[in-house]
């Protein structure tokens, strides 16, 4: 009986156990639910940064930035210019302060040697100029006649397309209503400023600027620079300023010394070659060699032109050109790579990209500008993190 009594007691504490482990284990298993709920909530899910309306807000800014450009060209282009040539003249100011010269002095040296280089050159150029414009119909009617050869084959090869074309549609087929879309010119006049304000005011607009930038644009710059409140903004800012201006002083200076270089040994070339006007030539070839690719590529088609009409042969006639263009690549792809380095090596995508637009806005005098807007740009890129994208798209 106490045996029964035991085993009696033992399973009805097994029961009870049982009863209440049960619970236990069902709570248990709820908790352990809700925990793992909490960790799946307390994952760190990755913000995605919306950057569409910040690209858009600034898409919009650029285009609203060349729209003012454009309405102003008349002042933009002017002072954008005299920029340019103070950053090319920056060395030769320092030059000058060391031999103590004052900067209103110095300044007006080098106002005294544009304004002579620019009128010798217009005096020497007006003559030949004037001859050009005055015997173009005689000139191209020699021109066609002799590369008439070229242009009967031209023909022959339209006379094949024209058959080839009358075969393949019958008679009497409706002819499609031609549409014409008339786009925007690229170089819409070669004016350097628009009407309203003439080349005079846009050339006297721009020499007064730059006098002015030679005697006090470092003493105004070095007070822009303690302007600033912030010790590391300061610290930045001189050191974007003065990378700017020596960055692009010795761009500029070494790219004007080596494209008037350029103009001497083309002019001296077309000169042993025979050419009339060589003069003219070297000067074409200086001032179209600061517009990258397309400066070539004219030049050696004017060239050409030039030389069909002095020989009357059409072989030696293409050796003109061949001369010129192979000066222009040899100072493209070896000289200035070698003297500038890497440091201001250019994507020719963006470069391109740059004369059209800068072409499309403000004419013959935006596409030289180009490039040097760009190597500007280029240059305030690489200080800004939020611009590193654009810097590094820049770079070839």
């Amino acid at each position: 009986m106490p045996t029964m009594a035991r085993s009696n007691a033992f399973t009805n504490g097994q029961q009870s156990t049982g009863e209440r482990t049960a619970p236990e284990a069902s709570h248990n298993e709820h908790e352990k639910m809700l925990q793992r709920t909490n960790n799946i909530d307390r994952v760190n899910i990755p913000r995605v940064k919306v950057v569409l309306p910040q690209a858009a807000t600034t898409i919009l800014a650029v285009i609203s930035v060349l729209a003012v450009l454009t309405f102003a060209k008349s002042v933009a282009m002017p002072v954008v210019m005299a920029l340019m040539l103070y950053l090319v003249l920056r060395p030769v100011m320092r030059i000058f302060h060391r031999w103590h010269l004052p900067p209103v002095v110095g300044a007006t040296i080098c106002l005294f040697v544009i304004i002579g280089a620019f009128t010798a050159a217009v005096i020497n150029l007006t003559g030949p100029i004037k001859d050009w414009i005055a015997n173009a119909p005689e000139y191209l009617n020699e021109i066609e006649l002799k590369l008439s050869g070229v242009e009967a084959q031209i023909e022959n090869m339209e006379e094949a397309s024209e058959k080839i074309k009358d075969i393949a549609e019958p008679d009497g087929a409706d002819e499609p209503v031609p549409v014409a879309i008339q786009q925007p010119k690229l170089f819409p006049g070669v004016e350097l400023v628009s009407n309203s304000g003439g080349f005079v005011a846009g050339t006297v607009v721009t020499l007064g600027l730059l006098f002015f930038l030679l005697v006090y644009g470092h003493s105004t710059i070095s007070n822009l620079i303690a302007g600033f409140e912030i010790t590391s903004s300061k610290a930045k800012a001189k050191d974007l300023i003065e990378d700017l201006q020596h960055g692009m002083s010795l761009y500029l200076f070494t790219v004007t010394v080596i494209n008037i270089s350029l103009g001497i040994v083309t002019g001296l070339a077309m000169y042993l070659l025979g050419l009339p006007n060589a003069f003219l030539i070297g000067v074409m070839a200086a001032l179209f060699n600061f517009i990258p690719f397309l400066g070539a590529w004219t030049g050696t088609a004017i060239v050409f032109l030039i030389a069909v009409l002095e020989f009357d042969s059409i072989g030696y006639a293409c050796l003109a050109p061949a001369v010129y263009f192979s000066l222009t690549s040899l100072e493209g792809q070896f000289i200035t790579p070698y003297l500038l380095g890497r440091s201001m090596s250019l994507n020719p995508l963006i470069v391109f990209l740059f004369i059209a637009i800068w072409g499309w806005m403000w004419g013959i005098g935006g596409v030289f500008l180009a490039v040097p807007i760009l190597a500007v740009l280029k240059i305030i890129a690489d200080y800004f993190p939020s611009l590193r994208l654009f810097s590094q798209a820049m770079k070839c």
